[in-house]
């Protein structure tokens, strides 16, 4: 039985539908849903910046987090997280609250980026110690 799923966004398309099948696992198997939004910090971008992008996670998690209650799931909630690698934030939040299944967007906004440095949902597929679903 699931108890804890884990749903990462980040706002892109693929995200949207990593999101709408955690909705519809949660809500079959009665599970606590935990969103999850990561900053990722690349260096000195600037406090205006920063607090401009801490604006907008925070919107995309309470955009979400009205979508999940309008499903009439038990448990709802959202985090966000700062970091250098979002798989690294994800992996460890997921371990800390004993997540049981982590669900993700086959590919996030920065396609480029991926192919540079490798893909966020590659490196959590192959370092979760628990259940993953991949949403194309």
């Amino acid at each position: 039985m699931l108890s804890k799923i884990l749903v990462g966004i980040d706002g892109s398309q693929y995200s949207d539908k990593a999101f709408e099948y955690a909705i519809f696992l949660a809500s079959r198997c009665k599970s606590n849903l935990l969103i999850v939004n990561v900053l990722e910090e690349y260096g000195n971008v600037g406090y205006s910046i920063s607090k401009e992008l801490e604006r907008q996670s925070k919107e995309l998690l309470e955009t979400y987090r009205q979508k999940a209650k309008k499903s009439s799931l038990s448990s709802v909630a959202t985090i966000q997280l700062r970091g250098i690698s979002a798989a690294g934030q994800i992996l460890g939040l997921a371990d800390t609250k004993g997540v049981d299944t982590i669900v993700i967007g086959s590919r996030g906004p920065h396609e480029i980026k991926e192919f540079l440095l490798g893909s966020t949902t590659y490196k959590i597929v192959h370092n979760a110690k628990c259940a993953v679903v991949i949403a194309k």
